[in-house]
């Protein structure tokens, strides 16, 4: 299973993602620490994965959802 580290660098990497979905780049790395996209994306407040995956060339957004999902079992984290 693919890591949210992995969906960045496919997307152009932490400053990339930041400028897309106008966060710090610190935020985007907190995402990278927890290996998982921030509540406000499942619950509509947010739309990040939109961006980000307009950005990737190997992710859809659906797959980034999927991949970012807080609430997956701890098995599958890096």
């Amino acid at each position: 299973m693919s890591t949210i580290k992995e969906v960045i660098n496919d997307a152009g990497g932490v400053c990339a993602v930041a400028f897309s979905v106008q966060l710090s780049e610190r935020s985007i790395y907190k995402w990278i620490e927890k290996n998982c996209l921030p509540r406000s994306e499942y619950t509509g407040e947010s739309k990040y994965s939109n961006s980000i995956a307009q950005l990737c060339e190997n992710f859809t957004e659906q797959e980034i959802l999927e991949i970012g999902n807080p609430r997956k079992s701890k098995k599958y984290r890096a």
